[in-house]
């Protein structure tokens, strides 16, 4: 290897290049693109790559990377639902309008989007999976325009679909009576509308009216762009310093269902990866101790993977990186569980006059990407 070290006493077995990209040519040869989905080189990020981190980038503090990464999905992908919802959102999160509503329409059918704005469709002509939040995203889009009437009929439509009475509706009932102020249109009683908005939802407030980002950790099939990646110091030239470290591009869940590779499926194995500066896991070593019969099949999934190389002094370069679990965390997590547990019931215990205290009370909370809260909502 040369420009690497590896450290004394780790005992794990090393699986080559030659088996690994033996490995990927036979898995790649035998996938064929989905439909819709554009040819793209080997070490480009997949549609679920771009999309689980644009969702998070655009849900935390980073949107224009955020926008970027989606944009992308969207271009890979055309007919990818959740990537073109994904981007509506974050185009009317950020301000920008237009865009938005076209992505919305795109993703509930530009017909039907056209025919519900215009009358010419109704609530009981929609088919039960239709998502709400789409259909609610494109009247904010279109109220943000300044099209009133249109944007009337969408939220009419909205409050039908998720019931007239439920906290849901509430949403749609205030975006009316802030269009009624706004606009000062005859057809709307302001007051009547934010009469009904709080009758279903006392407590609703304007910074939860946009629709929300789904959260990329319910999808198996984005959940693993997401596990942290770090420097695996023991196996690293640590003379060098890296401007970036790689980043999974490309994830293929091992089809073995043994309960070795179900654990790097569900992420609590831990690997070390040697990642080439042209993305491929070029070595795969196994830090979780595994069963003989299972490192074949271990590296064989791991080698099937794809990355976006580290960069050094502005190239690409290798890298040795850890991916997955250690069963060191999974312990303290469980420990950390157990002892909030245990708080929990401390703090419901009962006081001296038999009321139970609130463990809540006082409670404070920063908010996390996946809140509804939205600070620059429109």
């Amino acid at each position: 290897m040369g420009h690497w070290k590896q450290a004394g006493g780790v005992s794990a077995t090393v699986v080559q290049r030659g088996l690994v990209v033996a490995v990927l040519a036979a898995l790649l040869a035998s996938v064929s693109p989905s439909f819709g989905q554009t040819t793209s080189a080997p070490g480009d990020p997949s549609v679920e790559a771009l999309l689980a981190r644009g969702i998070a980038h655009s849900a935390g503090s980073e949107m224009r990377a955020g926008l970027d990464e989606l944009r992308a999905a969207v271009r890979r992908e055309p007919g990818h639902a959740l990537a073109r919802r994904s981007l509506a959102i974050a185009l009317l999160r950020s301000g920008l309008f237009g865009e938005a509503e076209a992505e919305f329409a795109a993703t509930l059918g530009e017909r039907r989007a056209l025919e519900l704005s215009s009358g010419r469709l109704s609530a009981a002509d929609l088919p039960d999976s239709t998502d709400t939040d789409v259909l609610l995203g494109l009247a904010t889009s279109v109220q943000t325009q300044g099209r009133a009437r249109e944007a009337e009929r969408l939220y009419r439509t909205y409050a039908e679909l998720v019931g007239p009475m439920s906290r849901d509706a509430g949403r749609a009932y205030f975006r009316l009576h802030e269009l009624a102020t706004d606009t000062g249109a005859e057809w709307l009683d302001a007051d009547a509308e934010l009469a009904k908005a709080l009758a279903v939802d006392p407590d609703i407030r304007s910074a939860t009216l946009l629709p929300a980002f789904t959260d990329p950790r319910t999808h198996p099939e984005l959940e693993p762009y997401l596990r942290p990646i770090e420097l695996s110091i023991s196996r690293a030239d640590t003379a060098l310093e890296y401007d970036t470290l790689p980043l999974l591009s490309r994830w293929v869940a091992p089809a073995d269902t043994s309960e070795t590779l179900l654990s790097l499926a569900e992420g609590k194995l831990q690997v070390e990866i040697l990642v080439g500066a042209d993305g491929s896991p070029d070595e795969v070593v196994p830090v979780t101790p595994i069963a003989e019969e299972d490192l074949l099949p271990l590296t064989s999934a791991v080698g099937a993977w794809w990355f976006t190389p580290a960069r050094a002094t502005g190239e690409n370069a290798p890298a040795w990186i850890l991916f997955g679990k250690a069963a060191e965390t999974e312990a303290a997590e469980a420990a950390a569980a157990d002892e909030e547990l245990d708080d929990g019931e401390a703090g419901g215990a009962e006081t001296a006059d038999g009321e139970a205290d609130d463990p809540g009370a006082g409670e404070q909370r920063s908010a996390g990407p996946w809140d509804d809260e939205a600070p620059n909502a429109p």
